[in-house]
């Protein structure tokens, strides 16, 4: 007689010898690994499962990252949210693991339908005192034959949130961040897409490089070499090859302060094409150099970050911005005479041209993603896969799949699919896989944080692939407000604290966007560090926020109305109410002074203007017409700080000051190299400005006089980096979210597997 374990809770039935979850008659769709998580968790259901008892247990002889286990969490949540009626089952207990929460009733069936019914007291994975031996897998002893349901536990959980690394990564690995503005939020769960890791073994991601300096990697057709950029913020400003599987590493340019675009070999992988902008060539360009080394040679000018090239490689598809930055334009352009031509063109206001481009192997296809700038329902994430036919221009729809952002992306060399990275909510930059022509998006990647939206290339045997890697880590500081660092001291001990937003309180205390396991909410916590709590607990994200003076409200950003908007809290946790409304990206907020007012950007049609909005609620005041991000009230309440943001990666970006009515910028300041990562802040006494700067590799905070004059280094550090700052009310110190952001280039083989294993899954 062979026996069935089953578990049943609400509508769902867990057959651990079949290995299938149902919801009712139907099989509800899990990756392995999930399936495996569920079932450990429901073995334990009532029981705090550690971490690191789920990692040993589902990935027994295999290292991984621990958003492995994050990311299956939160598939597991997104797989029971279909029929669960607002029943919560997965509990994250804060520092520690995860606990299966609903009532849990465990059964036995042999094959003649004959069912014993058991309560599961005792469980495999769980460390209890006890003298008795533990049960075996699945299910523990127990006299009693009826059926008994375990308990359920009211107790209030943390849910899943992943947000996205802060963009200040952009100075660390080559290139910009897939949407510094708005991409670290979570969205609604997408539809329509076949989800699942690799079984164990079959992908393999080995690391390339260690320096967490590197990035916009590439492999050769014939995957015999490597080559990654290091942006002179970050480095040497130079370009290094490496053979696979050596660690000779062999530089190709003499270092300089210069910034990189993308990179792609010829198809004889004997030179390799990067785009770099020089320090007097701030407009950017094409260059080309031989694979082993020897002169670069500029090809063309007036160019974009990135670019694809044909498959004969005599030609480069490329964006171009035209027409003062109102229209964007994928370019043809020959690589022996130069010519040029316009293959489509799009007015930014309505549409956002997004994603590399990416040349079939045949050379009929173009393809790129796209997004109606006006689209209403572009709060959900509304980027698109389009292809665009090389010989006539005409555009068709790829797949009807939404994402954020779209990074970069390249056609398999067989020509059956299109491998790209994309930003998609909670889930950050991953890799999918567009089958072609039957257009079914299948996931590639599901294990390491985040990727680059800049490094990918495909070996011609389509047996490895090179991406970028990013990670982080941030914890809380304080430093009096002469910056004096080594009077730095260390607040909180967690793994993402403040990097997301940050705050100082009326009363004394913090708030900060923190992240415990696989979750970010807002917390706040006394001056010295201690007294941690959550002020949000739900599946929402929550961004950069700002507090009343009078100590009543915290307004944040969130995308718990479908899109990025401003809510205010009482800074008691209560009283949770929306600010801002509509299809506008909207953050950054700022309160004034008399704690009347909150200043904010909001982004809409391609462009980034300055507003303000009631605290208690109201109607918007739109302040600026031109590009404007960052805003900050001088203590008086009379003016704002704005970044001006940059055009070009060599041209920094300025800081203006403007009236708090709005208008035109009074006065700029041409201080900053990155200002987008993080604002203009005043100081307390409204003499100067405080803005983040890079210099020798670090980010150090520098002062700004309002009235004039060259900027000075406020803070001295000589490791890591600085997210978020903020003075403290009294104005006698600064609190600073410092931690680092490292990039490297790793390789992964066997991901077509990763694939097919994904297509089984679905079937």
């Amino acid at each position: 007689m062979q026996l069935r374990h089953l578990y049943d809770f609400g509508p769902y039935r867990v057959d651990a010898s079949e290995r299938v979850l149902r919801c009712g008659n139907e099989v509800v769709p899990l990756a392995p690994k999930a399936f495996e998580l569920l079932l450990a968790l429901v073995e334990n259901s009532g029981h705090v499962v550690t971490k690191d008892q789920l990692m040993k247990r589902i990935w027994p002889d295999t290292f991984v990252e621990e958003a492995n286990l994050s990311h299956n969490i939160y598939k597991l949540r997104e797989a029971l949210s279909a029929g669960h009626n607002g029943e919560k089952y997965i509990e994250t207990v804060p520092r520690r693991g995860y606990r299966f929460v609903a009532q849990v009733t465990a059964t036995r069936e042999d094959t003649a339908d004959l069912l014993v019914t058991e309560h599961t007291r005792t469980h495999i994975l769980i460390e209890e005192e006890t003298n008795e031996p533990p049960a075996p897998v699945g299910f523990a002893t127990h006299p009693r034959t009826a059926s008994l349901a375990l308990p359920r536990l009211g107790w209030n959980r943390l849910r899943t949130a992943v947000a996205l690394l802060i963009a200040l990564v952009v100075v660390l690995a080559g290139g910009t961040g897939l949407a510094y503005r708005r991409g670290w939020f979570s969205r609604a769960p997408q539809r329509n897409e076949v989800h699942g890791p690799a079984v164990a073994g079959e992908m393999k991601i080995t690391r390339v490089t260690n320096s967490g300096k590197v990035g916009a990697s590439s492999v050769s057709p014939d995957g015999k070499f490597i080559t990654y950029f290091e942006n002179y913020t970050s480095g040497k400003g130079t370009m290094y090859v490496r053979q696979t599987g050596s660690n000779n590493e062999i530089q190709l340019l003499e270092p300089g302060e210069r910034f990189f675009g993308g990179a792609a070999f010829s198809p004889d992988s004997m030179q390799i094409y990067y785009v770099s902008y020089e320090k007097n060539d701030r407009g950017g360009a094409l260059y080309r150099i031989p694979v082993l080394g020897g002169p670069p040679t500029r090809l063309i000018g007036d160019f974009d970050s990135m670019f694809t090239l044909s498959p004969d490689g005599r030609q480069v598809a490329f964006y171009r911005r035209e027409a003062e930055g109102k229209q964007k334009s994928i370019i043809i352009a020959s690589l022996e005479s130069g010519e040029q031509r316009t293959l489509l063109s799009r007015a930014t206001a309505e549409t956002i041209l997004s994603g590399i481009p990416a040349w079939s192997p045949d050379g009929s296809l173009i393809a790129f993603g796209a997004a109606q700038a006006m689209e209403d329902d572009q709060k959900d994430g509304a980027t698109f896969l389009f292809a665009a036919q090389v010989a006539s221009g005409e555009v068709r729809q790829l797949s009807n799949e939404r994402y954020v952002e779209i990074g970069k992306m390249n056609w398999t060399p067989d020509g059956k699919g299109l491998i790209y990275v994309a930003l998609r909510p909670r889930e950050g930059n991953q890799f999918y896989y567009l089958s072609y022509p039957e257009t079914a998006v299948h996931r590639i990647t599901n294990d390491l944080l985040t990727y680059g939206n800049y490094g990918l290339g495909i070996t011609n045997d389509q047996h490895a692939m090179v991406v970028d890697i990013w990670e982080s880590t941030s914890q809380l500081w304080i430093i009096g407000a002469d910056g004096k660092t080594g009077d730095a001291r260390q607040l909180t001990l967690g793994n993402d604290d403040g990097a997301q937003g940050l705050s100082a309180l009326a009363d004394g205390r913090m708030a900060y966007v923190a992240r415990t396991g696989d979750e970010y909410d807002i917390w706040t916590a006394n001056a010295d560090g201690t007294g941690a709590q959550p002020l949000t607990a739900d599946v929402f994200s929550q961004g950069r926020m700002s507090s009343t003076p009078d100590g009543r409200y915290l307004v944040f950003t969130s995308d718990r109305a479908g899109g990025h908007h401003l809510f205010r809290l009482n800074t008691d946790g209560s009283q949770l109410t929306q600010l801002t409304f509509g299809s506008a990206y909207d953050g950054a907020p700022d309160c004034s002074p008399d704690s009347k007012w909150v200043v904010y950007e909001s982004s809409s049609a391609g462009l980034t203007t300055l507003w303000k909005v009631p605290v208690e609620g109201g109607s918007p005041t739109r302040l600026t017409e031109y590009e404007a991000t960052q805003p900050s009230y001088s203590p008086d309440g009379t003016m704002i700080a704005s970044v001006l943001p940059a055009q070009r990666k060599t041209i920094p970006g300025s800081i203006a000051l403007l009236s708090a009515g709005g208008g035109p910028p009074l006065k700029t300041f041409d201080s900053l190299v990155f200002p987008f990562a993080n604002g203009a802040l005043w100081t307390p006494d409204g003499q100067a400005i405080v803005f983040p700067k890079t210099e020798n590799h670090i980010l150090n905070l520098w002062l700004q006089p309002t009235g004039g004059g060259p900027p000075r280094a406020l803070t001295n550090f000589t490791s890591d980096s600085i997210f978020k700052y903020a003075y403290t009310r009294d104005g006698k110190s600064i609190i600073l979210a410092r931690g680092k952001v490292v990039v490297n280039v790793a390789m992964i083989t066997n991901f077509r597997k990763s694939e097919a294993n994904d297509i089984r899954a679905a079937n």
